[in-house]
């Protein structure tokens, strides 16, 4: 193993990368991922083997979904120094750009991993901070020697995901370094009122928020209008001495292209911050150009001067803003540049409280591009989101160039740009052809560039022919114009298409068809909800459960029973006597399904975004003199309150609010490989069981509405929770060791070979179990639900119980946990050293 190459590419006293030496691996082997936003942003994949870190670039970063298969670039080793690495490499330099750690943990290879890397078929599992589970490298067929490429597949397994939901590198953008939980806001637990700008790393990149594009704007209050400028969306970041560099929305370093600004930035004084916002050219007329934008970055004809209108505030002084309101990060924003001059070249970004429709009829009226509609109420997240929606005067959109035509007549240069689009599947499709909006100038300079980028086949999936065809010339799809059209034809091309300028800020992969999502129905922000509940009571159409107006009621989250939101939340109200002891003042996590278990889902593990002011928090040490905010729920309005902001599975921690760090409880989480009957789980369920009434505890059982059960464990608080959890592993662990044909403490499924995953890393601090009648977000609507151990013996699956048919076992049947209060132990050094005898006898 060798890193020659890799000291050959870099200058040392120029660049801050380690430079590192071939070094001994351990047992343990380290993974990485960097986010690099270099000439073109790019996540590099690193696995160490062999005392190095060997090195994929995946363009598009990793995907969940196995049928998303990513292009990974292998390149020259790595010293295992640079897996920390986080920085700004120089201009001039090799890998110029921002490097961010998006990922970190540890890889177990399937088999010889050296083997597997020579011939080119890695197989392995990741246990990571983000990305976990099985995952393939495999290397393609060679078309030529310039590049060795590989392709990085995520395997079909329970940590898989399809959809939006695979999209992972958009979900968590962020920087694992800069991870940092909220701080307290209290000494105790209480309800939480608003949220506080709470102290953070500052990110070395942050990931903007994007608009949804929408036909029209919606009715309704709680939105600011704002102009939608046609510019350069620009993230300005300030470090802790007050040096600014400008980064384009997909990362790229452009502050040597803007100067000016980055000066007016600096002299804000501000530190530890980001700004966002959009760079635009006014014209010798006053008016905002984009062709006056491109002329200015290629010194093309008059001067323009340049504008940075800022409409976010995202850190600052070191704290992140983003879980404020929009109204209060805009007015945060206002104070800051309260003293900016005429002549510097930033602007506030102001904007206008409803109206909206009036709004969109004078911005089409004036010429500009259309209007941005932002949730007053709602926090910044790095994604394209229904809280920031879009609405143009007119169809423009990017579009990807795979070629160009000859010119005829007296026309120099080209004659029209073969434009395509990006499908689902990722492949290039094409979508028309432009062949208006060019001066003399930007023929000139743009031919250079099409000429350049030559290559012999086309690279769209489906390429034109006959007469759209006729005089083609193929290009690498590198480059990404914007146009402006009529309307698109049923074949899915371009009408009355007329060129705006070139796009640099944009990368060619991200370019797929823009369509208009529906409109949102209106709607009261989050907040404003919560006043309407107290003040004007439920609006018509809406439903009350528990004193709590229920919106959209007649939205059906469970497709296959048509069970609907207000199913749901009636659900709850009628199961709150047994669910809500096992809720109160405990730490808990939340699935959130907003549009139904079918549609997206995301997990909720601090308190951060805006929920009912009657969800309490409570704050947890992190270890590190830092703490973090949890949520609680103690009530039937918080419970319902929470049920109205989408939340389909309530999760809770083996602790209290009161003592967070002391458990009172061990859960132990049987999960069963896909081949392994019932009868093996019911059997494993019970050998559980035996073996921890041996040791002298009482537990209890539960389904978790999928395949597999949960063995509980009552205790009297006392250790801490590395004693805890040490002792939950003891326990997996001799079963595993003792039963080997029905026991395993591996996480990956295909090394489980029929045998039954006993999960005791569910006993840490932090770490959830889901609450006894929570529902699932998973289809038929299942319920976790307590068992008594005989009723495993009477032919009860653990989906059995859902909520259509609960209600009846509550009526007919007692509680299995009456007496879990009453059963709880402590665990003891005499426990520990049967365990630990045990082990020592089997060597």
């Amino acid at each position: 193993m060798s890193l020659e190459r890799y000291h050959r590419k870099r200058d040392f006293t120029q660049t801050p990368e380690p430079r590192g030496s071939v070094a001994e691996s351990g047992d343990t082997l380290a993974f990485f991922i960097q986010k690099h936003a270099a000439r073109r942003l790019h996540y590099d994949f690193r696995l160490e083997l062999g005392g190095t870190l060997k090195s994929w670039a995946v363009p598009k970063g990793p995907s969940l979904d196995p049928h998303d298969k990513r292009l990974a670039v292998h390149v020259e080793d790595h010293p295992l120094d640079y897996g920390d690495f986080e920085g700004t490499i120089p201009a001039r330099q090799y890998g110029a750009g921002s490097v961010l750690l998006w990922d970190r943990g540890t890889w177990t290879p399937h088999g010889d991993a050296e083997a597997g890397y020579r011939k080119g078929h890695l197989r392995f599992t990741l246990h990571g901070e983000k990305l976990s589970g099985e995952w393939a490298l495999v290397r393609m067929a060679s078309r030529d020697d310039k590049q060795d490429n590989w392709l990085l597949i995520k395997a079909d397994d329970d940590t898989a995901r399809h959809g939006p939901d695979a999209e992972i590198t958009e979900q968590r953008p962020d920087s694992v370094k800069a991870l940092a939980p909220p701080p307290s806001e209290a000494s105790e637990p209480r309800p939480r009122r608003a949220p506080r700008s709470r102290a953070a790393e500052l990110p070395v990149l942050v990931e903007p928020q994007l608009a949804s594009l929408v036909a029209q704007v919606p009715g309704g209050d709680g939105w600011l209008a704002e102009v939608k400028y046609d510019g350069y969306r620009i993230l300005a970041r300030i470090d802790g001495d007050g040096q600014v560099a400008l980064f384009s929305r997909n990362g790229n370093d452009w502050t040597r292209r803007m100067p000016g600004i980055a000066r007016a930035v600096a002299a804000l004084g501000a530190r530890d911050g980001w700004l966002d916002g959009e760079v635009v050219a006014i014209d010798r007329q006053g008016r905002i150009s984009f062709q006056a934008l491109q002329n200015a970055f290629a010194d093309q004809g008059p001067p323009a001067r340049l504008v940075y209108y800022l409409f976010d505030l995202l850190y600052l002084n070191g704290k992140d803003q983003r879980e404020q309101p929009q109204r209060e990060r805009k007015r945060r924003l206002q104070r800051l540049l309260r003293d900016v001059g005429d002549a510097s070249p930033l602007r506030y970004s102001d904007h206008l409280d409803g109206q909206l429709d009036d709004v969109f009829h004078h911005a089409c009226l004036h010429g500009l591009e259309g209007v941005v509609l932002k949730r007053a109420d709602a926090p910044y997240r790095p994604a394209r989101t229904r809280n920031w929606l879009k609405v143009k005067c007119s169809q423009r959109q990017e579009f990807v160039i795979g070629g160009y035509t000859d010119p005829s007549g007296s026309r120099q240069g080209f004659g029209a740009l073969l434009l395509g689009v990006h499908d689902a599947d990722g492949a290039l499709r094409y979508a028309g052809r432009v062949g208006t909006g060019f001066n003399e100038a930007t023929l000139a300079s743009l031919t250079a560039r099409l000429k350049a980028l030559e290559q012999k086949k086309p690279a769209f999936d489906a390429p034109p022919r006959g007469r759209e065809a006729a005089g083609a010339h193929w290009v690498k799809p590198t480059l990404v114009a914007e146009v402006r059209f009529a309307d698109w034809t049923e074949q899915g091309l371009l009408r009355q298409a007329s060129f705006i300028g070139l796009r640099e800020d944009k990368p060619p992969a991200a370019i797929t068809r823009e369509r208009p999502q529906a409109t949102p129905a209106p709607e009261a922000p989050a907040r404003q909800q919560l006043v309407e509940q107290r003040s004007k009571g439920p609006r018509q159409a809406d439903a009350v459960v528990a004193g709590v107006t229920i919106t959209h009621p007649s939205r059906v989250v469970y497709a296959e029973g048509e069970l609907t939101k207000l199913d749901l939340a009636r659900y709850y109200e009628r199961v709150a006597g047994h669910l809500l002891p096992h809720l109160r003042n405990r730490p808990l996590s939340l699935v959130r399904c907003p549009q139904g278990s079918a549609h997206g889902c995301f997990f909720q593990k601090h308190l951060g975004d805006a929920l009912p002011d009657s969800v309490q928090a409570v704050s947890v040490p992190t270890g590190d003199g830092d703490t973090a905010t949890y949520m609680m729920v103690d009530d039937l309005p918080a419970l319902i309150g929470l049920v109205q902001y989408g939340v389909m599975e309530f999760h809770t921690w083996g602790a209290r609010g009161d003592a967070p760090e002391r458990p009172d409880r061990l859960i132990f989480d049987l999960d069963p490989a896909p081949d392994v009957a019932w009868a093996q789980v019911k059997e494993a369920a019970q050998l559980t069981r035996a073996l921890l009434e041996y040791l002298g505890l009482r537990c209890f059982l539960k389904t978790t509405g999928g395949k597999g059960l949960h063995v509980e464990v009552p205790l009297i608080r006392g250790p801490g929770w590395d004693e805890a959890k040490a002792f939950a592993r003891g326990v997996a662990e001799h079963l595993a060791a003792e039963i080997p044909q029905r026991f395993t403490t591996k996480l990956a499924k295909n090394r489980r070979g029929g045998r039954i995953f006993i999960d005791y890393l569910r006993n840490a601090l932090g770490a959830t179990a889901v609450a006894a009648f929570s529902t699932r977000a998973r289809p038929g609507a299942p319920v976790a639900v307590p068992l008594f151990w005989e009723e495993l013996e009477q032919g009860i699956q653990s989906a059995d119980f859902t909520v259509r048919n609960l209600d009846a076992r509550l009526r007919d049947t007692a509680d299995p946990w009456a007496d879990y209060h009453d059963a709880r132990r402590r665990l003891t050094d005499a426990m520990r050293r049967t365990l630990a005898d045990a082990a020592a006898r089997r060597g």
